[in-house]
């Protein structure tokens, strides 16, 4: 047994995913009860049935005054709701902050530019401190985080500008380690993801920076960036549960995003190749990784990876049939094909579900 496992067992929890998942196994419990008993079938006593109830109580009381976790379906429909608005007032705070800085940037000195950008960071890194420790939902604190980064991301720029310093990916590797420094001891989910994001796109712009080409290439030509995610998947899919999702999302759409491009616009491949063997090549790579990620996602039980992968193959055999029947076939009878392909795909789904149910008993 696992050591958060073990700790669950004991009744403490390491992580807020950890109390959330046992409060909805009381939740799916205390239905199945009532759906027993409205068949006539009651395999407790009303002695036993108070004290799993009090016992539950307690644990759920618990359990919400440590981890603030939602209890009934309402509240977990408020919780999205304030997830919602919390990235909202991310975006729009960060924007009204970088809106004054620039607004103001031109009438203070070269010396008051440099403390106007130093100070943006370390006040919003002060009031999520403040608020993460008041609050125990921590939403103002992940909307100051985001504002945190995104004002460490206007002082780099803005002090590279100002000091003339010459262009190179290395704010990408500071803006990576902020973001991940904040977010990891708080467990703030989009910090981490946009830290890794930025990681990524150092280590693949490095590899243009030291062959001589303008780094700002590893968006023209994707193969480097792709390759990178492929290999710092397994990594990030090592980070604590709360991160690992966001993180793992960024990298499939770093690994499957250039691969879609690639399979139709063979011009973006670093390769020397033909364009039809490119383009041949990347598409066999693109139905492989489809089938690949949703087998994967299913058999591990990630219903995120299973998303990623639905919606990728879904992307991909759009373009791929536009691509090749569009222009000479009838349009009833391409989208009837769609349909066809739709149908053929639930039922694959059906049977890699039943295996996956076979295995799982």
């Amino acid at each position: 047994m696992g050591e958060s496992s073990l700790d669950a067992a004991q009744g403490r929890f390491s992580s807020k995913d950890d109390a959330q998942e046992r409060a909805d196994q009381i939740e799916a419990f205390r239905a199945e009860l009532a759906q027993l008993e409205k068949e006539g079938v009651n395999p407790l006593t009303p002695a036993q049935l108070a004290l799993l109830a009090s016992h539950h109580d307690a644990l759920l009381d618990r359990l919400a005054g440590e981890f603030d976790i939602d209890r009934t379906i309402a509240e977990r429909r408020m919780s999205l709701g304030m997830r919602i608005a919390s990235g909202f007032g991310a975006a729009t705070l960060t924007a009204a902050v970088v809106s004054f800085v620039y607004q103001v940037w031109g009438s203070i000195p070269t010396a008051g530019q440099v403390v106007l950008l130093t100070a943006g960071p370390l006040a919003a890194i002060a009031v999520m401190i403040v608020a993460g420790t008041v609050e125990r939902t921590r939403y103002v604190a992940a909307v100051m985080a985001m504002v945190a980064c995104g004002a460490f991301v206007v002082q780099t720029l803005l002090i590279g500008q100002v000091f003339n310093l010459r262009s190179s990916p290395q704010p990408l590797l500071l803006w990576g380690l902020f973001a991940m420094a904040i977010a990891w001891p708080w467990r703030f989910v989009l910090p981490f993801a946009l830290g890794i994001l930025s990681l990524t796109f150092y280590v693949a712009a490095l590899t243009f920076w030291w062959s001589g080409i303008a780094w700002a290439s590893v968006i023209e030509r994707p193969e480097p960036l792709m390759l990178t995610a492929m290999v710092l998947l397994p990594v990030v899919s090592r980070a604590p549960r709360e991160l690992v999702t966001g993180a793992r999302a960024v990298q499939l759409i770093l690994i499957l995003g250039p691969l879609l491009l690639l399979s139709g616009i063979a011009e973006l491949s670093l390769l020397s190749w033909s364009a039809s063997t490119i383009r041949l090549v990347y598409q066999l790579g693109a139905a492989l990784a489809a089938v690949a990620l949703i087998t994967a996602g299913v058999r591990h039980a990630q219903d995120d990876v299973v998303v990623i992968g639905g919606l990728f193959a879904g992307a991909f055999l759009l373009t791929r049939f536009v691509d090749w029947w569009w222009d000479w076939m009838p349009r009833y009878l391409f989208f009837l094909v769609l349909a066809i392909v739709a149908l053929g795909w639930i039922w694959a789904l059906r049977v890699l579900r039943r295996h996956a149910a076979v295995r799982a008993a």
